[in-house]
């Protein structure tokens, strides 16, 4: 494990899970730049706020040299910018859909491509990736979010495959309900059937990023964790929610994993059991 001080690049990091891993890293020693797009004057203790767009190539590019200019290196990269859209399949367009993945998996993407020349140069460095529970267990009303977290955890392990042979890692992070701003977008259109079924499992949704979720500080500490390795995981699951389900899905029969999902999203009568 090592622990000397890094330059650690932290998207989406003016609130909720971006906000509290800047403030750990920058508390444990290391040199930390978050992003915003609109980032808020005064600045943070610790660390230091860059513009950052991650749905604009020029945004991208541009905060990169800048950090590159400021530090002459890049140690950590930690994509956490996003969004969740909350909707029945049959309440997505495909521009809602096209939307969602634009952010949380080519935002990510572009992210990618920005900082890998840089650590290849330096051969070495760390890639975090912000998945959630939904990309490795669908859930219903979360199929486009999923679908951008299935889409990031493919290319994570395809990257980490063809870094063998260098100093550079990707580790993935599934996170559960977790007490944090994130955005909850909505369908333009309701359902007739699934609408009201959808704003039950949003309410519960937001009810966790607002109070009963998760501590952020856990998230914190498990990419302090990726980043201070020398050996880190691919994949780390966060939250009891998360570890229970990513293990039922593993050892369950089909049959009884999908009943287990959608009586949790209250689809089923409740059998009295997780």
């Amino acid at each position: 494990m090592s622990f000397e001080s890094k330059v650690v690049l932290v998207t989406g990091a003016s609130s909720g899970l971006g906000r509290a891993t800047a403030d750990l890293l920058a508390k444990r020693g290391h040199r930390v730049y978050g992003t915003a797009r609109r980032p808020a004057a005064g600045g943070d203790p610790g660390w230091t706020m860059l513009p950052l767009d991650v749905c604009s190539d020029a945004s991208v590019a541009a905060c990169v040299a800048a950090l590159r200019a400021r530090e002459g290196r890049i140690d950590g990269l930690v994509n956490n910018a996003g969004h969740a859209f909350v909707g029945a399949v049959e309440e997505t367009s495909l521009e809602e859909a096209k939307a969602q993945l634009e952010t949380n998996f080519f935002g990510a993407l572009r992210m990618m491509l920005a900082v890998l020349p840089v650590m290849r140069a330096q051969n070495t460095g760390r890639i975090v990736n912000v998945s959630s529970l939904a990309g490795a267990a669908p859930f219903p009303f979360l199929g486009v979010y999923g679908a951008s977290k299935h889409a990031l955890e493919a290319i994570s392990e395809s990257l980490d495959y063809e870094l063998i042979g260098t100093a550079i890692r990707v580790t993935i992070l599934q996170p559960d309900g977790m007490r944090t701003s994130i955005g909850f977008h909505h369908p333009g259109t309701d359902h007739p059937i699934l609408a009201a079924k959808r704003r039950q499992l949003l309410t519960r949704l937001e009810e966790g990023a607002h109070t009963s979720g998760n501590d952020p500080l856990i998230f914190a500490e498990e990419v302090a964790r990726a980043i201070e390795s020398d050996a880190p995981s691919l994949r780390t699951a966060i939250g009891d929610m998360a570890k229970g389900l990513i293990e039922a899905r593993r050892t369950l029969p089909e049959a009884a994993f999908r009943r287990n999902v959608a009586e949790r999203a209250q689809l089923l009568p409740s059998s009295g059991g997780a």
